[in-house]
């Protein structure tokens, strides 16, 4: 099953560096304007390697991907940033108020380890979602000139007993943390934080091995990443022996962490032509219960889970619509090919029965349409409802952890954007190098 390793890390120093100041959201999840914010924060701000600024003058030998591999080059000579000389897996905790509970402190434990990468098919390592290739080309150009997992994807593995974590809790007992960035948030100035211990006894590296050798991964966040490590693995030289490009850098985390919040990803829907939008209650009726509604009320309603239930909320700009779904057997003619656990997936239902069947954009259409746009915050779905940016805002209910499980387990891919892991992993903790990070410690007798 899942093979992983230790490796040599590569972290700020943190006795020269502020690491509050320097780490940073993933690439994926930044705006133009929260890119220039973090060049602007810190001269050695992270966002340098994992999402260089492009410039008018680039070319195919200077460009933004060799300007991060000079910067992660010139940090490392200059010791602002610092390679262990053991090699380790690396304890991430995270403290963060939960998004839907205010006031709520909630701790979720990841592990960094190096991930043997095993093709899909394989069914090792299991992707939860469909991918498109643009993103894919451009990390692929940043592991080519950095020679490094810049940043890791995420993971989630089976651990009904906990046992990791109570593995951790005891090698770590009270300890302190190698690395601790803190942020203030609206309850208090220290209610975000960014803890890194490291473990290196080498029979307890033994022991998680030999627990996830026994174990699958499900991909959580990262499959472009992850097909793109396999892409720049496939490009290198073959080797007899393992090479640093036979693995990646992951986080892993336990389906049963306490601390794991999923959220759903709303959809926006635009360039609808007026006789569509004046169809939409009758054709939505063929598939749903509807029920006109406030946008106040709508939102409300969406959150109120009901069991074996499936409803959305469609806001549009003086009004709502309430839906839930009249029958589950109504997919089993528009989802051929796909397993039981999708087609009772929300978005799903929705891509199936609203975009397609009854808004008219298709699944093939989502690759390369500007009529769809996403986003995980409710408010600003609101929002551009009422100003005019969209038409309709599609709001989903929080999907299920064991979803992503059961569909994965079955082969089948939930749609794009079906998940939002709260929080993301932060980037700028820990790299992983592709050159020399292999050499394992002697296991004790």
């Amino acid at each position: 099953m899942a093979q992983i390793a230790p490796f040599r890390g590569i972290a700020y120093n943190p006795n020269t560096v502020p690491l509050s100041e320097v780490i940073a959201p993933p690439y994926d999840v930044l705006s133009p304007e929260q890119q220039n914010a973090l060049y602007a924060k810190h001269p050695l701000n992270f966002v340098r390697i994992m999402l260089n600024k492009e410039e008018p003058a680039d070319d195919d030998t200077t460009n933004r991907y060799t300007r991060a591999a000079g910067f992660l080059q010139n940090w490392l000579a200059e010791g602002s940033m610092i390679q262990d000389e053991t090699p380790a897996f690396y304890e991430y905790i995270q403290q963060f108020e939960h998004p839907l509970v205010p006031e709520k402190i909630v701790e979720r434990r990841t592990l960094f380890v190096a991930l043997k990468l095993e093709p899909y098919e394989n069914g090792i390592v299991l992707p939860h979602e469909e991918t498109h290739p643009k993103a894919k080309a451009d990390r692929l150009h940043l592991m080519r000139a950095t020679h490094a997992n810049p940043e890791p994807i995420y993971g989630l593995y089976a651990d009904p007993t906990l046992t990791i974590a109570k593995s951790l809790d005891a090698a770590r007992a009270n300890t302190e943390p190698f690395l601790k960035a803190t942020f203030a948030t609206n309850t208090a100035p220290d209610a975000e934080q960014h803890l890194i211990y490291r473990h290196t006894d080498p029979c307890l590296l033994s022991d998680i091995e030999e627990f996830f050798g026994l174990r699958r991964v499900w991909i959580a966040d990262g499959h472009h990443r992850y097909e793109t490590a396999l892409n720049y693995k496939n490009e290198q030289p073959a080797s007899e022996t393992p090479q640093p490009s036979d693995y990646l850098l992951i986080g892993l985390s336990a389906f049963e962490d306490p601390g794991l919040v999923v959220l759903p990803t709303h959809r926006l829907i635009k360039n609808l032509s007026a006789a569509r939008l004046e169809d939409l209650p009758l054709q939505l009726e063929r598939y749903f219960t509807l029920e006109v509604a406030t946008i106040q009320d709508a939102r409300t309603w969406i959150k109120e889970k009901v069991a074996a239930q499936t409803r959305f909320a469609l806001l549009l700009k003086d009004k709502a619509y309430k839906l839930i779904l009249r029958d589950i057997a109504l997919m089993n003619t528009v989802s051929e090919g796909h397993c039981e656990a999708w087609k009772r997936l929300d978005v799903s239902i929705l891509q199936m029965l609203v975009l397609d069947r009854s808004l008219g954009i298709s699944w093939t259409d989502l690759a390369h349409t500007p009529s769809v746009a996403y986003t995980r915050d409710e408010n600003e779905a609101v929002q551009k409802v009422q100003n005019g940016d969209c038409q309709i805002a599609c709001l989903l209910q929080n999907p299920a952890v064991n979803e992503v499980r059961d569909v994965a387990s079955a082969g089948d891919k939930m749609p794009q954007k079906s998940t939002f892991f709260y929080p993301k992993l932060w980037s700028g903790l820990i790299l992983r190098s592709l050159r020399n990070d292999l050499n394992r410690p002697n296991p004790s007798p």
